[in-house]
């Protein structure tokens, strides 16, 4: 036992010596986070963005134009304000406003009559979510516009000749020829309309109603990707070991290699789980990701480590050099990381593919993970996943330790 805390003891020291490969490996997480943060982060982060409207036809219709911005989700994003031509255009200028929309004059003429008509939108340049929103919503209404025009063509040719007699009076026949003209139309069109020739069904596939939380989902497979590199990066010591005569010393003496070992994954274990611990604290208490169990999820996030480290270290020992142990263990780490769900996580990934990425080690791990995180993993099924990884370590262990008398004996 003195001789495995000895071992675990000596690479700390080694690793205080070179903090930086240490930093390295916690600010994969802390930079992963911080990207998923931004990129989705809390529910106050949507787009939003002000529209400038200058009216110069202070007609109904105008004024129901520019009342598109303000009902809806729309009006969740986009203020409209009324301006001047003026104020306008200096303060689009200035950047003050994600867009200037100018309805010209003799606009709601224009729309009775069937007649052409232009309205004006300037963007703002320097923004690109809520002026294309703007732009969208504003092409969406005047196709539809179009449409109104040539299916009430009759009734709006009425209202747009009417004269109105005495105190802007409309005459009882006129009123009655535009309720019949419209009747007449809705009469026609109510095969197509009721019931409506497309029917919308919505199905729920089992996620989330409020939506995935991508940071959450994201997470997990983060703190993967940090002990993956992790395993590769402590693995190469054994190449270390072997050039400072450490290996060679430790065949000879009473002590087992498997000690030596153990030693070993033991000091990349506590190695691991300040850099996992300090990634739960960001997700959590920084970014404000809902987790459950932490405790847990860090205890089997370490152990996870060691049984990826414990491979790690095997591959390096069937490799020939120190360059090829490098090579060998990148090889395996980006098909691991890639199907494993660290670099797409399995929610997004193609059933098939999800299917078989749960497989492999790391897979199977993080799909654990994720069980302790939403809190559906019970004590039982927990205690079988430790003591089956506990059983890969030890076999794994036994693997390298063989390779390490049949192999560096003589070396």
């Amino acid at each position: 036992m003195r001789f495995l805390l000895a071992t675990a003891a000596k690479d700390l020291v080694r690793r205080r010596r070179d903090p930086l490969a240490l930093l390295l490996w916690a600010g994969i997480p802390l930079a992963i986070g911080g990207l998923i943060f931004l990129a989705f982060g809390g529910d106050d982060a949507g787009p939003s963005g002000r529209l400038l409207v200058v009216d110069q036809d202070n007609t109904v219709l105008s004024g129901l134009l520019s009342g598109v911005y303000q009902q809806g989700p729309l009006a969740e994003i986009i203020e409209v304000e009324a301006v001047d031509l003026e104020t306008g255009r200096d303060r689009i200028d200035s950047g003050e406003a994600s867009g200037l929309l100018i309805i010209p004059d003799g606009f709601g003429t224009a729309v009775l009559n069937s007649e052409p008509f232009e309205i004006s939108l300037v963007r703002n340049p320097a923004q690109r979510i809520v002026p294309g929103i703007i732009e969208e919503s504003l092409s969406l209404v005047v196709e539809s516009t179009f449409y109104v025009q040539r299916l009430f063509d009759e009734p709006l040719d009425i209202i747009a000749a009417v004269q109105p007699v005495g105190a802007n009076i409309v005459p009882d026949s006129t009123v009655a020829s535009i309720s019949v003209a419209f009747n007449q139309i809705v009469d026609r069109a109510q095969p197509y309309l009721f019931p409506p020739v497309i029917e919308l069904e919505t199905k729920t596939t089992g996620e989330d109603e409020d939506g995935l939380d991508f940071a959450r989902l994201f997470f997990p497979s983060m703190l993967f990707m940090a002990l993956l590199f992790m395993a590769q990066g402590l693995s190469e010591d054994i190449w270390r070991e072997r050039s400072h005569g450490t290996l060679r010393r430790v065949i000879v003496t009473p002590q087992r290699v498997a000690m030596f070992l153990a030693g070993k994954l033991l000091a990349g274990a506590m190695l691991m789980l300040i850099v996992i611990g300090l990634g739960l604290v960001v997700g959590r208490w920084v970014f404000g990701i809902d987790l459950q169990g932490l405790p847990i999820a860090l205890v089997w996030a370490t152990i996870a480590g060691m049984m990826l480290l414990a491979m790690m270290v095997l591959v390096q020992l069937f490799a020939s050099s120190e360059r090829a142990g490098n090579i060998l263990t990148g090889a395996a780490i980006f098909p691991l990381a890639m199907l494993g769900g660290s670099f797409f996580p399995f929610e997004v990934m193609p059933d098939w593919l999800a299917s078989v990425g749960r497989y492999t080690p790391n897979g199977w791990a993080l799909a654990k993970l994720n069980r302790v995180f939403a809190g559906d993993l019970a004590a039982l099924d927990l205690v079988r996943a430790i003591g089956f990884v506990t059983l890969i370590i030890v076999a794994l262990t036994w693997l390298a330790m063989r390779r390490i008398r049949g192999r560096f004996a003589h070396s």
